[in-house]
């Protein structure tokens, strides 16, 4: 019987063997499924596949309760069919399954008599000249008879290389990144007489994680054909190599074809000449900031995207002002040493981004080597591929190659070639975050509006709600920016400082107070903002020492506990009336660059001191008078600039996912 654990499939117990007289049937491979094994015979595109004295396969009887199962072996030697023995006879069913190499396969129910086989594919292979190593190759047969000869199918595909030059023979492996998954426990099945393959399948107990790489390692020598094995995939977007020498050097080559690797099928990719230099560095990195404070490395990575070859220049261009803009706001500014950033030049076939019809539909698609896309007319929908994106750091990221940090340590930033208006952040209960922020109005001056309504009362939604006024808005100022503002939003508040919006629209409202979930996350999330009045998060460090805070610096002050937060108008609270998080502004309220401080500090391995925070910190707000006239020329300037400006809504909240995907 079928058992569920977790709400995941859970593979079917053996009873013990019984020991009838010994059985015996010839097993060999269907001459129109070529494939290979531990021992090649390569042809005209095929390969033979010759059994090995020893081998041995599993042949499986579905029961009531369970299965039941017979080992048989055989002795010959390079043979393309083979007598095998087993000393077990089967009872009489419809349906025999059988799995080569008998050791590796676990078994789940399939129907009533039907079954599946689970089998690790590994990540890591052994380089053995002139084919794969014993046992790899996975195959798979049925038949209705227990006596019947066996037809193996082949379940995997094989990609085929060959290396020349004189740093062959210093070589430790070669990494195969696919972008996608290629290795982990596979389930094998057959379907209506087909043989199956694939990893929609989650089973309790999974013995080997899933991988998007294949590594051979081992010895390798000039001019001999070495295999991986891999689950059948596609890979639109291309693939990488990672040469690794015995020293630690890696050499990357990196192709965009799109590559579909079929069941039972060689891809030969070729004769590879590797150079005699090894220092050669990562083509696509650019290392634009390097981390000069902090016990430990603490990593950006800007990605491009819709960029194509011709183009990536225009896209370092644009990834440095981004970068220098987000490392002149506060605290950013300050703590710039603790930061290494690197820019990635990533080719995409086509420009631009893909578009959708706002409910998750692709309407109008991009070749771009991350496939962002987001709606036509709208900000909405906005997403990418989030496990390209991933893999892609695993290769590219050096901290990331040697172990000293995961992809989940280095926040993302998607650098997007389309002037449509969009932003948006996607966030992770552990830590991890990606934001995506396209080059919008083609780089034109844009203006960001502080909320129409305002509560009458900072406590409840007791006395309603009033309209902001021409008084307030003088005061607080009008900002205006460009593209480079809402990436400020996107990844200095939400991506890397994990804040919480501050604005909200009309008079969309939470009805009472409420625990935000965020502030449970194993890395905690949108502590800046809080759902309870006599519970925010900056009492203890801010307000129960408000008049010395005041004492240093007048500008403190702004500090207190103002409604509205989160989208909406009631029941949440944030530090000070005006930030980057409500209107995009260079202004970072003084909680939340505390919370930024900490963050940064966090990742560099140090610890967070207040007095020497007090002492480096900067209040300044760029787009507010300071020591001038709210009727002033400099304020009435910036005014009317600023209403010459189109106006443009806040970019959508965040898109929290409570998992790694």
């Amino acid at each position: 019987m079928l058992l569920f654990a977790c709400s995941k499939e859970a593979p079917v117990p053996e009873p013990e063997a019984v020991s009838p007289p010994v059985h015996t049937l010839v097993a060999g491979f269907e001459t129109a499924d070529p494939g290979t094994r531990s021992r090649l015979s390569f042809g005209d595109g095929a390969a033979k596949v010759l059994w090995t004295a020893g081998d041995s396969f599993k042949m499986i009887r579905m029961t009531e309760g369970g299965y039941t199962s017979a080992i048989y072996s055989t002795q010959d030697d390079g043979t393309e069919t083979a007598t095998f023995t087993s000393s077990k006879t089967l009872a009489d069913s419809d349906t025999y399954t059988s799995g080569y190499p008998a050791d590796i396969y676990r078994v789940g129910r399939k129907g009533e008599t039907g079954c599946y086989l689970i089998t690790p594919v590994p990540s890591e292979q052994e380089a053995v000249p002139g084919g794969i190593a014993e046992g790899l190759n996975r195959a798979a047969a049925i038949s209705d008879r227990q006596d019947a000869d066996l037809h193996f199918h082949n379940m995997l595909s094989i990609i085929r290389f060959r290396l020349e030059g004189a740093s062959v023979g210093n070589l430790a492996s070669v990494t195969l990144h696919a972008g996608t998954t290629v290795a982990g426990e596979a389930t094998v099945y057959f379907e209506d007489g087909n043989p199956v393959i694939d990893f929609s399948k989650k089973w309790s107990n999974e013995t080997i994680a899933r991988s998007s790489s294949i590594s051979l390692s081992g010895t390798f020598e000039p001019g001999k054909d070495y295999c991986m094995a891999l689950v059948p995939v596609s890979m639109p977007a291309g693939f990488d190599l990672v040469f690794r020498d015995k020293g630690g050097n890696e050499l990357f080559r990196h192709s965009s074809k799109a590559l579909t690797l079929t069941r039972s099928r060689i891809t030969d990719f070729g004769t590879i000449r590797l150079p005699d230099n090894w220092n050669e560095d990562d083509p696509a990195l650019v290392e634009y900031m390097k981390q000069t404070k902090g016990n430990r490395k603490n990593v950006i990575a800007v990605l491009a995207e819709g960029y194509t070859e011709s183009e990536l220049d225009l896209f370092e261009q644009r990834a440095k002002r981004g970068m220098d803009f987000l490392f002149s706001v506060e605290p950013y500014r300050s703590y710039k040493d603790y930061f290494t950033v690197y820019l990635f030049r990533v080719a995409s076939n086509e420009s631009g981004a893909g578009v959708t019809d706002g409910d998750g539909n692709l309407i109008e698609e991009r070749d771009t080597y991350f496939k962002a896309s987001w709606a036509a007319d709208s900000y909405s929908d906005m997403k990418a591929d989030v496990s390209r994106i991933q893999a892609y750091l695993k290769v590219h990221i050096p901290e990331v190659r040697s172990g000293n940090l995961t992809y989940q340590d280095v926040p993302v930033i998607l650098l997007i070639n389309d002037t449509r208006y969009g932003g948006i952040c996607h966030i992770y209960s552990q830590g991890w975050s990606y934001a995506m922020v396209p080059y919008q109005h083609d780089g034109r001056t844009m203006r960001w509006a502080f909320p129409t309504y305002q509560p009458v009362n900072d406590r409840d939604d007791s006395e309603g709600y009033r309209l902001t006024t021409a008084e307030e808005l003088d005061e607080l100022g009008r900002n205006t920016g460009d593209w480079r503002y809402s990436l400020l939003h996107e990844f200095g508040g939400h991506g890397y400082g994990r804040l919480s919006d501050e604005y909200w629209g009309t008079t969309t409202k939470y009805t009472e107070p409420g625990a935000i979930v965020g502030h449970s996350y194993e890395v905690p999330l949108g502590l800046n903002v809080s759902g309870f009045y006599d519970e925010v998060p900056w009492q203890e460090d801010l307000l129960d020492h408000l008049d010395e805070w005041i004492a240093r610096n007048p500008d403190y002050s702004r500090i207190g506990i103002w409604h509205g937060a989160l989208t909406s108008l009631y029941y949440r609270w944030r530090s000070e009336k005006v930030s980057c998080m409500m209107d995009n502004r260079a202004y970072f309220s003084t909680w939340q660059r505390i919370l930024i401080v900490r963050k940064i500090l966090s990742k560099a391995g140090e610890t967070f001191d207040m007095q020497s925070f007090i002492e480096k910190d900067v209040t300044l707000d760029p787009i507010r008078p300071a020591g001038e006239s709210l009727d002033g020329p400099a304020v009435r300037r910036a005014r009317s600039q600023a209403m010459m400006a189109p106006e443009m809504p806040m970019l959508p909240p965040p898109v929290f996912h409570e998992e790694e995907e």
